[in-house]
């Protein structure tokens, strides 16, 4: 019997309540010639029983007698699996119908690639509603993996050979394992490649409650010490090492507070500016951002509470940010009414837009690179126009509240992100195109860019010739 060309594995623990579904998006799928293994990891609820409510030869379920861990399960499926073709998928995840299809094709006409990824849709764990699109760097790098794991298993999919490399394998770890496979099959050669599409849809589970949260912190870390000790790894990317830490203290940080453990959450804090002091930088300090974005992931979640229960249990050593609450709020609101005019629900977006007040004043660096960001990942989904209808209207918003001339300005600023964005992926006629839209938006903004020259240079056959 000819073994499937792909192998999805689903590691699963006690997640019977959404399991049916994420199997039933992976038997949607356009491509079909696959297996999926569902990995029990010994649960406690009617996993068994989901699984073979489906009567489908190609789903294979293998039972963990005792808890060992995700990880090791989704060892277990891999190491099972007959697929020269690995794709991962979480319990309560889901695949868009396209998600093999693109990268098996993709694989097969570029041997040289072992590891492809995706951008993927977050959802909002109280409506289910489409949140944002996640999309990670075109271009990763070790440093990418070392300081801010932008990956998650499932919009993994990997040749078999690197699925099943000894040394990512090697230890037991509690937690974290996804920054060490990811950061030695890179140290050992692997290339990786984006498919520049949202092929998931990741679900967060309200009221979950996080155990052992300074255990999980101190897990990570331990596994970002392990690329930045191992050998093959470059002193460049070692000098990193505080801000890696940063990056996980202040993961962890939020976490804590939204469990009201404010001990930890204190401590974490502290932990994050000292080993990042330039968070405690700028006007209001770039700290305050980052908390702001953690407290809109839930729309169902009051943002003034959220962010309240922050401002209030503060550590002395950083009072100096408690007269930021109202910034903090205006700036919640305004990214959350972003958020909603891009997924059209416009009613929506004018309740959030009407609690801000002062708007002119939110347009700084932090606020325009994350809305630009968004947009470009709306626009590799939906395209160009769809994502300038969603400069459109959320102008027309800003200029409800005072802000002058301010849809050129969005305009010249998603042009000028789309250009570096094209030239990250080669795709010179796209830097071009957004050459001439930052032209169209704000002319003397390409001639004060020296970046934005130099991109444009080098996508021009005749004077790229110059320029070495």
């Amino acid at each position: 019997m000819t073994p499937p060309k792909v192998s999805v594995i689903i590691p699963t623990y006690g997640g019977a309540a959404h399991l049916g579904e994420a199997i039933q998006s992976v038997l949607d799928q356009t491509w079909q010639d696959f297996e999926l293994i569902v990995v029990d990891d010994a649960s406690p609820d009617n996993t068994e029983e989901v699984v073979a409510c489906f009567g489908d030869s190609r789903l294979r379920y293998i039972r963990h007698e005792t808890n060992r861990g995700v990880a090791l399960a989704r060892k277990t499926g891999i190491m099972a699996a007959q697929g020269e073709i690995i794709a991962h998928l979480d319990q309560d995840d889901l695949y868009h119908p396209d998600k093999l299809r693109l990268h098996v094709e993709f694989l097969d006409s570029h041997p040289e690639i072992g590891f492809t990824y995706n951008s993927r849709f977050e959802l909002y764990p109280t409506s289910g509603a489409i949140r944002e699109i996640l999309r990670p760097s075109p271009r990763l790098t070790l440093e990418d993996f070392a300081l801010a794991f932008p990956l998650a298993p499932s919009v993994w999919v990997q040749r078999r050979e690197w699925a099943v490399r000894e040394e990512i394998w090697q230890e037991p770890f509690y937690r974290g394992r996804e920054i060490v496979i990811c950061g030695r099959l890179y140290m050992a050669g692997c290339k990786f490649a984006m498919i520049d599409r949202a092929l998931n849809y990741r679900r967060y589970h309200k009221n979950r409650i996080v155990k052992n949260i300074a255990r999980q912190c101190e897990a990570e870390r331990a596994c970002q010490q392990i690329i930045f000790d191992d050998p093959r790894c470059p002193s460049q990317v070692r000098t990193l090492r505080d801000i890696a830490a940063s990056n996980i203290y202040a993961m962890w940080m939020y976490v804590a507070y939204l469990q009201g453990e404010y001990d930890t959450a204190q401590d974490f804090l502290l932990q994050t500016v000292r080993l990042n002091p330039w968070l405690m930088e700028g006007t209001p300090p770039h700290i305050l951002n980052d908390l702001v974005i953690d407290s809109i992931d839930d729309e169902g979640e009051s943002l003034e509470d959220l962010l309240r229960r922050v401002f209030e249990n503060l550590p002395q050593e950083l009072a100096s940010l408690r007269p930021y609450y109202s910034w903090a709020v205006m700036r919640g609101y305004l990214m959350q009414g972003v958020r909603a005019v891009m997924w059209n629900r416009l009613a929506e977006a004018d309740a959030y837009f009407s609690h801000v007040a002062a708007a002119a004043s939110q347009l700084d660096a932090a606020f325009l690179q994350w809305l630009v960001s968004h947009l470009l990942a709306y626009e590799a989904e939906y395209g160009t126009p769809a994502a300038l209808d969603a400069i459109r209207q959320i102008a027309s918003r800003l200029e409800r509240l005072g802000v002058a001339s301010v849809r050129r300005t969005l305009q010249a600023e998603f042009f000028t992100a789309r250009a570096f964005d094209a030239q990250q992926w080669g795709i010179k006629r796209k830097v071009l195109s957004s050459v001439t839209g930052v032209l169209a938006s704000d002319p003397f903004r390409l001639w004060s860019n020296r970046g934005l020259l130099a991109a444009l240079f080098h996508s021009i056959p005749f004077l790229e010739m110059f320029t070495h």
